[in-house]
């Protein structure tokens, strides 16, 4: 039912990258992420504009975060790279559905939104490139 896109997938693992290096060429994220440098780029060009990592340019440039990675929280990823989180369009906009105010099970999917929304913002970059990620029903 749900997947997350592929483009996310590679701009938390360009992010955990860049964690534990501090500061790395978009190519040897690439090369060491195994993701098309090409394809990279974008992802990382997102992830700039939304203030999430910085380029410096030249012979020793690169990536690097724009901020700490504990502050850096996946929702704000996830949020770069896909927009807002809706599983339904109704959540945003009761109008899009036919059953309007009436629709009972609009509540279920605004639930769910709320949960994957608070168990992205509960999550930082520096929990998955840490050692202290614990997932859920695994503690």
């Amino acid at each position: 039912m749900f997947q997350v896109p592929t483009k996310t997938q590679y701009a938390i693992r360009a992010l955990v990258h860049l964690a534990l290096k501090e500061s790395d060429s978009a190519a040897k994220i690439a090369e060491a992420q195994m993701i098309s440098p090409k394809y990279l780029e974008g992802i990382l060009n997102q992830l700039k504009l939304a203030g999430i990592v910085t380029s410096d340019r030249g012979r020793s440039g690169g990536y690097r975060l724009a901020k700490s990675s504990e502050q850096i929280r996946m929702i704000d990823v996830v949020q770069a790279t896909e927009g807002a989180i809706r599983p339904v369009d109704c959540v945003d906009n009761r109008s899009v559905c036919v059953m309007g105010a009436t629709c009972i099970p609009r509540k279920f999917w605004i639930g769910l939104k709320t949960a994957v929304d608070d168990y992205l913002s509960s999550v930082t970059l520096k929990d998955l490139a840490g050692d202290t990620f614990v997932q859920i029903g695994k503690e």
